[in-house]
């Protein structure tokens, strides 16, 4: 079984991201309503620091993913572990979504559509994806 793991710049990005919203937030407030911009500055640094310093950083430790000729899994939860398989022969069809700079911000996504449901890939590198997809098509060819 081969294990891909998700990009490590794809964690940095959001929490970059996150850090940026906060602050845009923070400033609005001030800005617009500042007899309670305290108050929200507190509650909006608590989050930012409980999503950068804990939730963010658990998600891509448990993010994981094992595939293997015929099937993939994977594995995720913050605090509930959880684990999907699908197999490639029930895949009907499949998605590829990059973002521009993807190879910079690791935001690389597939979705396996299957019989019944369907399985999202996250934060996958350029070429993790691109072989995931190239598999599942390959998969798909054969049942015709």
């Amino acid at each position: 079984m081969k294990k891909i793991l998700p990009d490590g710049n794809a964690g940095t990005f959001l929490k970059i991201v996150i850090f940026v919203i906060v602050l845009l937030i923070v400033c609005a407030v001030w800005l617009f309503i500042p007899v309670y911009a305290l108050w929200i500055t507190i509650i909006l640094a608590a989050v930012s620091i409980i999503l950068n310093c804990i939730y963010i950083p658990l998600y891509f430790r448990n993010l994981r993913y094992e595939m293997d000729g015929e099937r993939i899994i994977r594995y995720s939860g913050v605090f509930f572990r959880s684990s999907k398989t699908a197999e490639f022969s029930a895949v009907r069809y499949t998605t590829l979504l990059t973002t521009p700079f993807s190879k910079h911000t690791g935001l690389n996504f597939a979705v396996l559509f299957l019989y019944g449901g369907r399985l999202r890939l996250s934060f996958l590198s350029e070429s993790d994806v691109r072989e995931i997809i190239a598999i599942a098509s390959a998969s798909g060819r054969e049942k015709i």
